[in-house]
């Protein structure tokens, strides 16, 4: 039995590396693109995902004049955002936010119509319809 769990730590141990490798390699690639003038623009960002589907990767523009990474780890439901120093040739992290109970809220500062009345035009519409 202990050679069982053994060998599962080993796997589990062995997948997160490869996890963790896969992300530092996209954060690398993403960051020598920026640094050699073929950063992506929001237009363009390539979204990579990493850790089987958990972890989301998009280089794209933070400022007018400067690139970085955008992070979503569906899993941990988190979002971190880091922006490329060329003069350092560093990744600075400029923000991190756990978005779980963001995606709870049904409106939190947005206009007209609420998700209420959405759902009474939707409702009528199919009694309209029927």
């Amino acid at each position: 039995m202990s050679e069982i769990c053994d060998k599962t730590r080993i796997e589990m141990r062995a997948s997160m590396m490869q996890w963790v490798i896969v992300v530092l390699l996209t954060v690398i690639a993403t960051c020598l693109l920026i640094e050699v003038g073929l950063g992506t623009s929001p237009a363009t960002a390539q979204v990579t995902s990493v850790g089987g589907g958990d972890v989301l990767v998009v280089g794209g523009q933070i400022t007018k004049d400067s690139y970085g990474l955008y992070l979503v780890d569906t899993k941990r439901q988190a979002l971190c955002v880091y922006q490329w120093l060329p003069g350092t040739r560093k990744l600075r992290l400029m923000a991190a936010r756990n978005f779980n109970y963001d995606v709870q809220l049904d409106q939190y500062n947005a206009d007209k119509p609420t998700p209420g009345e959405v759902k009474s035009l939707v409702e009528q519409n199919k009694r309209l319809g029927s």
